[in-house]
């Protein structure tokens, strides 16, 4: 019994020191050698930019401490001396270490006491900036000698040996140091390895192989769970490649793949509200025609329905208000109809035009960029009216009828013109979103939008490319 006593006395008291240690919170001390009654800042890396976490005191003999609680969020910090003169520290499990470098160079003059993993990731910083250097010379000798076939290829050699020397480092640190936050981070870094390319019944090689393997192994390594990614440099550019450079270039796709990590993140909040963020920052002003719908979805999806817990209530009432707009204005949405006076004051209905293809154009007379673009577009029109049987509805911005009159008689624009301000359908800048001038809508015979916003030089191919596509002329 008195051994059993002992044993739970034993098990209390270090039940007791390690809940202690962990009220303590993070205390990191610092030694910057030249630096010396001042102030420095402490920083934090977070998805694609860095932000400021609070602000230390330095000595005279250039010591500091920055101290918090255990629950801060952990990843990649900053102690930034100046704009230009700063360095990397990891906060994550090692609750009191210290840093000591100089302020000239401190990559290579650190020294970490009481953190394995900072002193595994200088280690790896290191040896980082002793191979990129290795490979910056080559890349500069190849550079001078690129037209000596021989000299390339020795040189292309000489990096490519240096860049497998770099991942088979990094594969070593994931492989003995699996539990460290340096593994974590280059796991998010690392790109999937494309197996041999496997062949077809047929004889040939899958010639798609390649690409599906790397898209649909593109996240094996990283954990949407995981927080710490987000207060890393590297988890915002990997979504961007992602999204810009591995899915195809597609909308529906988009929303699909979207969709998948959003639900992926939602068990941990921090992440499911940094994804939804960043799919709604992506796209919401996206200059690639059709991207809108993204925007649109992500929203309707959740804002409207309230999942949006830590957006202001203002910001996301506006959100809402400019999705539903852009919503009317969707490829293949048909949009308001448009019931305005022509320079004789006669009625004219958009929706009445009879022409496979409709141009819609937003001009003002004042306008500079529209006198670089009516006179290519009078151009167009006249070369390709009947090849597209094509009409354009050219809405004029200003109120002034003689203004509007003299301009269409300057720049000979003999299609539909009509006056903005005069109509029966109401305004239409809102319902358009104009808010500067060229604009070009083109709509089909059904009156549905088929492309927006394209400059006079794109129109042509498009429609060539729409009509043989939808084999609709």
């Amino acid at each position: 019994m008195k051994l059993l006593f002992r044993l739970v006395i034993l098990a209390i008291a270090c039940n007791l020191a390690i809940s202690a240690s962990a009220q303590k919170g993070y205390k990191v001390q610092f030694h910057i050698n030249g630096l010396k009654d001042t102030s420095c800042l402490i920083a934090n890396y977070y998805g694609n930019g860095t932000y400021v976490k609070d602000t230390v005191k330095v000595d005279k003999s250039g010591r500091c401490t920055y101290t918090a609680p255990a629950d801060l969020p952990r990843g990649i910090y900053i102690f930034i001396i100046s704009d230009k003169n700063y360095f990397d520290f990891i906060i994550n499990n090692d609750l009191q270490f210290s840093i000591e470098a100089d302020k000239s160079a401190p990559l290579k003059t650190m020294t970490i006491k009481g953190s394995p993993e900072n002193s595994l990731f200088y280690d790896y910083l290191r040896f980082n900036k002793k191979e990129y250097d290795i490979v910056q010379k080559y890349q500069k000798d190849l550079d001078k000698h690129s037209k000596n076939a021989d000299s390339a290829r020795v040189l292309g050699d000489s990096i490519n040996k240096v860049n497998s020397v770099i991942i088979q480092y990094k594969l070593n640190i994931v492989k003995q140091h699996p539990d460290s936050f340096l593994a974590f981070m280059i796991n998010i870094m690392k790109e999937p390895e494309v197996p041999e390319i496997p062949t077809l019944p047929n004889g040939r090689k899958d010639s798609t192989f390649a690409y599906r393997y790397f898209r649909y192994h593109f996240w094996d390594d990283v954990s949407f769970t995981d927080d710490r990614a987000l207060r890393t440099p590297v988890f915002h550019a990997k979504l961007v490649k992602y999204f810009d450079k591995v899915l195809p270039q597609s909308p529906d796709t988009i929303i699909s793949e979207a969709d998948y990590l959003i639900e992926k993140s939602r068990i941990n909040p921090e992440m499911f509200k940094y994804m939804v963020w960043f799919v709604t920052r992506q796209y919401e002003n996206s200059e690639i025609m059709g991207f809108d719908k993204i925007f649109v979805h992500v929203v309707n999806k959740y804002y409207v329905t309230n999942q949006t817990y830590w957006v202001n209530e203002t910001v996301q009432k506006e959100i809402i208000k400019k999705s539903a707009k852009m919503e009317g204005l969707l490829i293949g949405k048909r949009p308001p109809n448009m019931i305005m006076q022509d320079t004789s004051l006669n009625l004219v209905s958009m929706y009445n035009v009879n022409a496979k293809t409709l141009l819609l154009l937003f001009w003002d007379p004042d306008c500079g960029h529209c006198e670089q673009e009516i006179p290519k577009l009078k151009s167009f029109y006249d070369e390709s009216r009947k090849k597209y049987d094509l009409e354009i509805f050219a809405v004029c911005s200003d109120s002034s009828l003689v203004k509007m009159k003299n301009y269409i008689k300057k720049k000979n624009m003999s299609w539909i013109n009509v006056n903005g301000p005069r109509t029966l359908t109401g305004e239409f800048h809102g319902q358009y979103d104009i808010t500067s001038t060229p604009v070009i809508y083109i709509l089909n015979e059904q009156k549905q939008i088929i492309a927006k916003r394209l400059t006079v030089d794109q129109i042509a191919q498009f429609l060539d490319n729409y009509y043989r596509i939808t084999g609709r002329k």
